[in-house]
């Protein structure tokens, strides 16, 4: 009883913090859309391709996530999957808050001949999805975009670095930010921006890159 009670507090702990950072989040949307701060038509345009990038990788791991609850005959495996999706715009939190909600409901299903099984199994997959999807998948979505491009341990740096300052806001942001300091030190000599092109990218060619695609641009 008292594992239960504490594990049960616990869950209930990490929701309601989640739940707090998932308010701000909409007050910083809803001032954004009521108020807009002018930030450049080029960042705009990041921040909207950030956005889409990660609303498609959200819906694969939510989808992913539904089959495995599913498999597993767990009540509710749609709202759990339509809750991993929402929570999963708040990267590192979000979806280890998403992951413990079902396992009461797995715990107390009377119909579950192993419901302990069952709630390791689920707590198990979750979390190799979410290692999956969170390290991989969305690490190379995002570095296949030209402006996105940075090498995975820049992009994890920055999502410590600005979750750190600012929170969950800070890690849902930080790669956009990052994608428009990058265009920004494009307009920079090469003296100052060649440095900061390897140090993002991690890769000495990533200068001759540049100067490859801005070549071809005026052609395209």
């Amino acid at each position: 009883d008292e594992i239960l009670s504490f594990s049960l507090s616990t869950i209930f702990e990490h929701v309601a913090s989640t739940l707090v950072e998932v308010l701000m989040m909409l007050l910083y949307m809803v001032f954004w859309l009521c108020n807009p701060v002018f930030v450049g038509e080029t960042v705009t345009a990041l921040f909207k391709r950030y956005i889409l990038l990660k609303t498609i990788a959200s819906a694969m791991y939510a989808f992913f996530i539904y089959l495995l609850l599913q498999c597993l005959e767990v009540d509710l495996a749609i709202v759990f999957g339509l809750v991993s999706f929402v929570f999963n715009f708040i990267p590192e939190v979000g979806p280890i808050a998403a992951m413990f909600l079902p396992l009461p409901v797995i715990l107390f299903d009377g119909r579950l001949e192993r419901p302990l099984l069952n709630m390791f199994l689920a707590l198990g997959g979750q979390f190799c999805l979410k290692f999956v999807f969170a390290n991989i998948i969305e690490v190379k979505l995002v570095e296949r975009q030209n402006a996105f491009r940075m090498h995975p341990v820049t992009i994890l740096f920055f999502i410590a670095f600005f979750g750190r300052i600012w929170g969950a806001t800070g890690m849902l942001v930080s790669v956009p930010m990052m994608a428009a300091a990058k265009a920004a030190a494009q307009m920079m000599p090469a003296l100052y921006r060649d440095p900061i092109l390897v140090f993002l990218e991690g890769d000495k060619n990533a200068p001759a890159r540049f100067k490859m695609l801005r070549q071809q641009r005026p052609a395209t």
